[in-house]
């Protein structure tokens, strides 16, 4: 499954931004229900190119994050930059 710029939620982001809301909301729960199915398969689509033992577990990994409150997970950076160095991933 595509996740990124996914065609469906790119579909409903503009759909949002026309205040087509209801249409939005439709698009976005059949995103939803895509990616869910595609979870079933076993496969992680976790993008994050970090070794860590939370890869591929979205939901933990994202409340880590908010909890410690430091930064945010590589996944949802513009630049991936590896905290133990300082080379920079675009």
């Amino acid at each position: 499954m595509i996740i990124e710029h996914n065609p469906t939620e790119v579909e409903a982001m503009q759909a949002y931004k026309d205040g087509d809301i209801d249409k939005a909301h439709d698009l976005e729960a059949e995103f939803v229900r895509q990616f869910q199915e595609a979870f079933k398969d076993g496969v992680s689509h976790c993008s994050c190119e970090e070794a860590c033992r939370w890869h591929g577990m979205c939901r933990e990994c994202v409340a880590i994050h908010r909890a410690h409150g430091d930064h945010l997970p590589n996944c949802l950076k513009e630049e991936k930059v590896n905290p133990w160095n300082s080379e920079v991933k675009r």
